[in-house]
């Protein structure tokens, strides 16, 4: 290690010391053995002399403050912004990838990173009093675990701390964040088994696992589909979303969002909206109160309806929120139900 990858270098929380000084790491559930001086599967860990460091730490690809419904996230705080930072690399292989110029870069072969400390990450924050929270996203989150575990760690309590992710981690992993305070996750579910098997190289179960750990650690959670042609626009992946998300709490959000091609599948279609909206139908058919379509601007099931009376609570027009909730109540105004949207 050179001194300037050394500077992004910190001891990896979660890894165990196997025969011949090689590691078994512990921040995902690919669980990767690593012999000394190699990379495990995601090139942000790098067995050092026996001993495993993520040599990503503090190195920022991308500083940005958005909408929080940009990540999406629609019943949790909406119309606030937070702080967005992002790394590189990811462990999933997704051939679509919408972020895959910093996805598909390993942190070593970076040719001038960028670090900026938890220290000064918050700062940014506090220092701007229309931010509400931070947001660890564009790549994949975890791993960037040790960097967003000091970063939490750090946040005054009305500071709102989330990831956006694919939720692969492992239950020491989710656990250390949940311990740190993180409040929300937007997290992807790519598709059945079969199509997470292939074109992710993962385990769709594990996600599924994780959500409902985190919700029963109270994280608000939203859950996203990426709807894309020839890999999961079917029936039974609609279906068999809805009734997991049913089992688990029918008000936990669901997110139907467009596909437009990138990466390696620009010779497949754009999501055709008449599918979003069969997925929407048939979420909701199956007794979940929080559907939503996205990447449609302006489409009416981009808003929050009461599941009860469908009176409009929130109207979303791109980034531009109309709310008609009760703050202090958090009811619909028409009919008194409860509405368990984070209003702040």
């Amino acid at each position: 290690m050179n001194e300037k990858s050394e500077a992004f270098q910190k001891e990896s929380l979660l890894y165990t010391v196997l025969e011949n000084s090689t590691i078994q790491c512990g921040t995902c559930w690919h669980q990767c053995i690593i012999a000394e001086g190699k990379f495990g599967r995601c090139r942000t860990r790098k067995n050092i002399s026996g001993k495993l460091y993520c040599i990503n730490y503090g190195m920022i690809s991308t500083f940005s403050i958005n909408p929080i419904e940009k990540k999406p996230l629609f019943n949790y705080y909406p119309g606030t912004l937070a702080v967005t930072v992002g790394s590189y690399s990811c462990n999933f292989d997704c051939p679509w990838c919408q972020n895959w110029s910093i996805t598909k870069k390993f942190p070593a072969d970076v040719l001038r990173p960028r670090y900026l400390s938890p220290k000064q990450l918050i700062s940014a924050v506090e220092k701007d009093p229309h931010i509400d929270g931070i947001s660890i996203s564009f790549n994949e989150p975890t791993l960037s675990l040790e960097y967003a575990i000091d970063t939490f760690n750090l946040c005054k309590p009305h500071i709102y701390r989330m990831f956006v992710t694919n939720a692969y981690m492992t239950d020491e992993a989710l656990q250390l964040l949940i311990t740190a305070g993180m409040t929300g996750m937007s997290i992807t579910v790519k598709g059945l088994a079969p199509s997470v098997k292939k074109y992710c190289r993962s385990q769709v179960d594990r996600v599924w696992d994780n959500i409902q750990t985190a919700h029963n650690n109270g994280v608000h959670v939203e859950i996203i589909c990426l709807i894309i042609p020839t890999v999961n626009d079917t029936i039974d992946f609609y279906t068999h979303v809805a009734r997991r998300l049913f089992i688990i709490n029918p008000n936990i959000p669901l997110h139907f969002t467009r596909f437009f091609p990138d990466y390696q599948f620009t010779h497949v279609q754009t999501t055709p909206i008449k599918d979003l909206e069969e997925a929407y139908q048939i979420a909701r058919s199956a007794g979940l109160n929080y559907v939503y379509v996205g990447n449609v601007f302006g489409h009416p099931f981009e808003n929050t309806y009461c599941p009860n009376c469908q009176q409009l609570l929130i109207k979303r027009t791109g980034y531009r929120i109309e709310i008609n909730l009760d703050k202090q109540k958090g009811q619909c105004p028409s009919c008194n139900t409860d509405i368990p949207v984070f209003l702040g």
